[in-house]
């Protein structure tokens, strides 16, 4: 079961993406914005021991319920490109 919450204004957002990086959190939340999907960074870092690691560690992407199938698609979507990609720039040896 997915987590949400409600953020004040009587919509619920829901977790589409978690990462262990800040900066991967913000690629992902750019390129959700660039495509006109709502969203916005909650890190679960504790200030003071930041943890890096296990749930107290995770950087999370939320978005509005209506969109989390978009969001969640276009990601997966993303990640499977590049995937692609970079098996396509390794070179193929042949054992002699």
């Amino acid at each position: 079961m997915a987590a949400s919450i409600d953020e004040g204004e009587g919509e619920a957002w829901e977790v589409c993406f978690t990462s262990a990086l800040d900066v991967e959190a913000h690629i992902v939340c750019g390129y959700l914005e660039q495509y006109g999907v709502p969203c916005h960074i909650r890190n679960r870092r504790f200030g003071l021991e930041p943890l890096t690691f296990g749930a107290l560690g995770q950087v999370e992407v939320l978005v509005p319920n209506p969109w989390v199938r978009v969001a969640r698609g276009m990601i997966r979507g993303r990640l499977g490109d590049a995937t692609r990609r970079s098996r396509r720039r390794l070179p193929i040896t042949e054992d002699t």
